[in-house]
């Protein structure tokens, strides 16, 4: 007789649940303004520092829906604008998806599975940093999450409360980013799927109705995208083509070392039978697969057919089902207590060791430089950067600043600045390189200043020498 595996009670696995969702917080909130916002976070600011309103005229100026710059909204009309304010909505989403992924996995694979997956995402250094960034990522993980949770649910037991449920579930992954599209399609697969394997097709009419609900409630915003998309087709994408190594790079970063491991297991995975384990896990695996792989693949295509849009942060809606897929991975072998531990701790080490070397660079240091550029702009001056593309954190760092920005420090964009203004130029670059950029202005901007500080270097160059 096959021996099921050991299942830790349900008291005991609500108090390790526990011990997960406050370290999961304590890995996220402490620090969560450590770190000065960077580009796209204060292009958020930007965009969530007015009325409601201009959040949604704004949000729809670029790439991505409005739900996480409405969060970030409420939270900066009631606790202001500092850069843990602009972060707290990603914090505080990413520890709700680590108990959401416990419901999960529990549902699909029994409470070990539910631990495992989510003491892995607590301690996931990719999901902390996304955690503790003022852009959508964080939430279109957790919505990824509970739209597959209200799936499974559904699929449990259909019925049209059920089917509202995962419909209103569907509609938060959707207004979190274009990729939450791809995700909530890569959902719906799993779940026809399913429905397939089970022979259950008293589902489907439901299943169909609930996807439609959340496609319609789509469809003002997707016009909007649609534009978007079509201007970002004529001008370009910073994202790079998606050669097989350029698609390795980007999952490995989002699943660090696991990514490798769970390749050699998926043979095992895709065999595994009810007589293995303590629930009906392997008729899941379906969904979980399609969830973890199809988001990406469509990602793939479109990079290929259209412009590059795969990228490694986009597919963190997909990194929940890889978890829950390593948990049952790791859990195969398992039977008695003692196995149960034992891939708890291999579980808890490898969770630790994605924390520790987690890929993710130290955000640029704009404090220092920008307070130094406080101290010395003057009404008239204008702004010029090493990096122009980072022009919209002078919004948030320097907001008195005028109009006057000089996109780039050449004479014939100098030129074209007033002649009666300095210029302030920031540089975050190697020294040597800008003052050889600064060499090639004395003859009109003679220097007049230069104040370093940790994070750079400000040099003020006068106004413009008459001619002669």
């Amino acid at each position: 007789m096959n021996q099921i595996r050991y299942e830790p009670p349900r008291a005991v696995a609500l108090a390790l649940l526990a011990v997960i969702v406050v370290v999961a917080g304590l890995l996220r909130f402490p620090s969560l303004g450590e770190q000065s916002l960077w580009r796209d976070e204060a292009a958020t600011w930007l965009q969530v520092n007015g009325s409601l309103a201009d959040v949604i005229s704004r949000t729809a100026l670029d790439n991505y829906p409005p739900l996480y710059n409405l969060l970030a909204w409420v939270c900066v009309q009631l606790f202001g604008g500092a850069e843990w304010v602009l972060r707290l909505p990603s914090a505080v989403l990413g520890v709700i998806n680590v108990a959401l992924l416990y419901g999960l996995g529990s549902r699909i694979g029994g409470r070990g599975a539910g631990l495992i997956a989510a003491g892995l995402l607590a301690l996931s250094g990719y999901h902390v940093w996304y955690s503790q960034e003022a852009r959508m990522y964080a939430l279109l993980g957790c919505a990824a999450t509970a739209h597959a949770w209200a799936m499974v649910y559904f699929l449990d037991r259909p019925r049209a409360a059920r089917a509202l449920l995962l419909g209103l579930s569907g509609i938060p992954l959707i207004y979190a980013h274009p990729y939450g599209a791809l995700t909530w399609i890569g959902i719906g697969f799993g779940a026809l799927c399913t429905i397939a394997l089970r022979r259950e097709w008293q589902a489907l009419p439901q299943l169909i109705l609930a996807e439609l609900l959340v496609a319609l409630s789509f469809v003002p915003w997707a016009l909007i995208l649609i534009g978007r998309a079509q201007t970002i087709a004529k001008e370009g994408f910073w994202i790079g083509q998606p050669t097989p190594d350029y698609i390795l790079l980007q999952w490995r970063k989002v699943t660090s070392a696991m990514f490798i491991l769970l390749v050699l297991a998926i043979p095992g995975l895709i065999f595994l039978r009810r007589r293995h384990g303590p629930g009906p896990a392997w008729p899941w695996l379906p969904l979980l697969l399609s969830w973890t792989l199809l988001p990406s693949l469509l990602g793939i295509i479109a990079s290929l057919l259209v412009e590059p849009v795969f990228f490694d942060r986009y597919l963190i809606g997909s990194l929940p089902a890889f978890l829950i897929l390593f948990a049952l991975a790791i859990l195969m072998p398992a039977r008695t207590l003692r196995g149960v531990a034992v891939a708890g701790v291999v579980a808890l080490a490898m969770g630790i060791a994605t924390l520790f070397f987690a890929d993710a660079d130290p955000r640029g240091d704009w404090r220092a430089i920008s307070a130094q550029v406080r101290s010395d702009l003057q009404p008239m001056d204008c702004l010029a950067m090493s990096s122009p593309v980072d022009e919209v954190v002078l919004d948030y760092y320097v907001p008195a600043r005028g109009d006057c920005f000089v996109a780039d420090l050449d004479p014939a964009q100098v030129a074209k600045a007033p002649a009666s203004a300095r210029i302030i130029y920031l540089a975050m670059q190697p020294r040597s390189d800008a003052e050889a950029t600064i060499a090639t202005l004395q003859a009109t901007r003679p220097l007049l200043s230069t104040h370093e500080v940790h994070n750079g270097t400000v040099y003020i160059l006068a106004p413009a020498l008459p001619p002669g």
